[in-house]
């Protein structure tokens, strides 16, 4: 009456627990007052023919199908009650056709003293026994050391099942991303071997406490379940549930008074007819804590009447709330991220337009400024002197270094906001080079600087849009003219590095001090001196050619050291790879 093992496994024998099994007195052992019997040898089996595994569970007098010793019941029934001594009792032949046989019986206690259950062992009653102390205690430690084996047994085995619980409810939670979903999820899962169903309630921002969620696992009574749904409210003053543990955060378990609870919760004549009829035996309340947040709780409702429930059952719910608890925070933190990025992408939209509008409202009169300043500079409405020839050629001056600023700022608007297109293609990066060179070329001339030749692998190839890449370098050009001294010198080379193409602007300037260098593609930050001047724009160039160069799947980095140039860096998907 032993379990076998599973297969495949390598058996593990146990010396006490073997010479249990193979004894040959018959050897049981049961528990509780209605002697259940926990362990049977094969001796046991053999001399009651028929008694098998099935037996194991049941009390041993209906186990044993009226083939017992008449005797046997009160003989345990004596021990049990007496506790503290053995007892030997002897059963002769009767009707049933039982052998001549005795039986001894001994109490199996608890640490506390208290009597757990029995130990008994059948021998034929022919047999003297010269010593049946020393014979009852082999037997007895034969007894314990068999079900201590079959105890640790079914403790792993209980281990394993709640292991496994725990990991699907785990990952069945992690699967959801909103409060609903999760919600559903934990009500679906209950608890294994509870028998019941289970009730979640969450506690709102303003305090008030909704009940979310009420599943049955019985399909007949789920359409009760939604009947109470509709009328059954949860109140301030609910013994069990979110107002208990709002009161204080600690499990709860109630299993007694089971009616009188109803009647204080039930609010009205019809949902305590609907909860008396759902079977209701056992509460178990656990709280939904997440970052020390109270945010709400579940409540795990047993339909068993008569099963206690055992610190393992308020662990595994107390485990099982945690998770829940997690993944509702999780969602809670999803549900405002998204909220967040919605205000951040209304507010980006209102930006733009703002800037769209205002770069209109300046730029009209900007260019109305720039026209009347050149036909007065033309002579066009009367003599012009030296003088105010000096003059108008300022006015100009100012009146292009504002289209500019304007021109930066809607262009870091547009861009940050996803307000630009991208039509990106295979782009030979020489050519690019070039043309970005052509175009800020007469500006390398004035400040008298030396140009090298472009350098590089030749043939390179990027993927990129043809426009954004000479913004980007055109920026990066001008940014080494404006901070290289008259005399330095401009070198760009081209690389290719695995699926990236390496686009390189190094200059011989004043550098950058190494505690500046993480602030440069800030918005607003000039190179000089670290705030926007007027001569020099606002400091966007640069903020808009990373974020180009990001937007193409690529990026716009630098190196440099003060005193020593610098070193800009914008890296692109190599032609051919279609990037992610």
């Amino acid at each position: 009456m032993v379990q076998p093992e599973r297969e495949g496994e390598v058996p593990v024998v146990n010396p006490v627990h073997h010479y249990a099994e193979h004894a040959p007195a018959p050897l049981a052992i049961t528990r509780g007052a209605e002697h259940t019997l926990v362990y049977a040898n094969a001796a046991f089996g053999r001399l009651f023919d028929g008694v098998g595994d099935d037996a194991l569970g049941r009390s041993i007098t209906e186990a044993l199908h009226g083939h017992e010793p008449s005797d046997l019941r009160e003989s345990l029934d004596n021990v049990f009650r007496g506790g503290g001594t053995s007892r030997f009792y002897r059963g002769g032949d009767d009707s049933r056709g039982m052998p001549s046989s005795s039986f001894s019986v001994w109490p199996v206690m608890r640490d506390d003293g208290s009597v757990d259950g029995l130990g008994i062992e059948f021998h034929d009653a022919a047999q003297k026994d010269r010593d049946p102390d020393f014979h009852r205690e082999i037997a007895q430690r034969l007894l314990l050391g068999a079900l201590h084996e079959r105890t640790v047994s079914e403790d792993a085995e209980v281990a394993r099942a709640r292991a496994s619980f725990l990991a699907q409810a785990s990952r069945l939670l992690a699967e959801s991303l909103d409060e609903t979903s999760t919600l559903l999820t934990l009500t679906k899962l209950g608890l294994p071997a509870f028998g019941g169903w289970c009730i979640v309630e969450i506690i709102a921002a303003d305090g008030t406490i909704e009940r979310r969620a009420i599943i049955h696992p019985d399909p007949e009574k789920q359409s009760l379940v939604h009947a109470l749904e509709a009328r059954w409210k949860p109140e301030a003053n609910d013994p069990f549930g979110a107002a208990a543990m709002v009161r204080s955060a600690e499990t709860l378990v109630i299993t007694e008074d089971i009616d009188a609870i109803l009647s204080t919760v039930g609010h009205d004549a019809a949902s305590l007819d609907i909860l008396r009829r759902l079977g209701i035996a056992s509460l178990l309340t656990v709280p939904l804590m997440s970052r020390g947040v109270l945010l709400g709780a579940v409540t795990f409702v047993g339909s068993e009447h008569g099963r206690a429930l055992s610190a393992a059952d308020t662990a595994l719910a107390e485990d099982l709330a945690a998770r829940a608890a997690m993944a509702l925070g999780s969602a809670h933190l999803y549900a405002t991220a998204l909220v967040l990025r919605k205000e951040a992408e209304t507010a980006n939209q209102t930006k733009t337009a703002f800037l769209g509008a205002m770069s209109h409202e300046l730029r009209t009169p900007l260019n109305a400024i720039g026209g009347y300043v050149q036909l007065m500079d033309m002579g066009l409405r009367g003599p012009v002197t030296e003088a105010q020839h000096t003059d108008f050629a300022r006015v100009m001056a100012c009146q292009q270094h504002l289209l500019v600023l304007i021109t930066e700022i809607l262009n870091f608007g547009r861009v940050g906001s996803g307000g630009v297109s991208y039509k990106a293609r295979d782009l030979n990066v020489r050519d690019a080079f070039t043309q970005a060179v052509e175009l800020i070329e007469p500006l390398i001339a004035r400040k008298g600087l030396v140009m090298h030749p472009i350098a590089g692998e030749p043939g390179i190839v990027a993927y990129a849009d043809p426009e954004k890449v000479t913004q980007i370098l055109v920026n990066l050009l001008s940014n080494a003219i404006k901070f290289t001294e008259t005399g330095g010198s401009i070198a760009l080379d081209a690389a290719q590095k695995g699926d990236t193409v390496l686009l390189r602007v190094k200059d011989s300037g004043v550098g950058i001090p190494a505690d500046e260098l993480g602030r440069v593609f800030d918005p607003f930050v000039q190179l000089k001196d670290g705030l926007a001047g007027r001569e020099s724009g606002v400091g966007l160039g640069l903020a808009i050619s990373r974020d180009l160069a990001r937007a193409m799947k690529g990026d716009l980095t630098v190196t440099s050291s003060l005193g020593k140039g610098a070193l800009f860096t914008l890296a692109l998907p190599r032609a051919g790879i279609v990037p992610a």
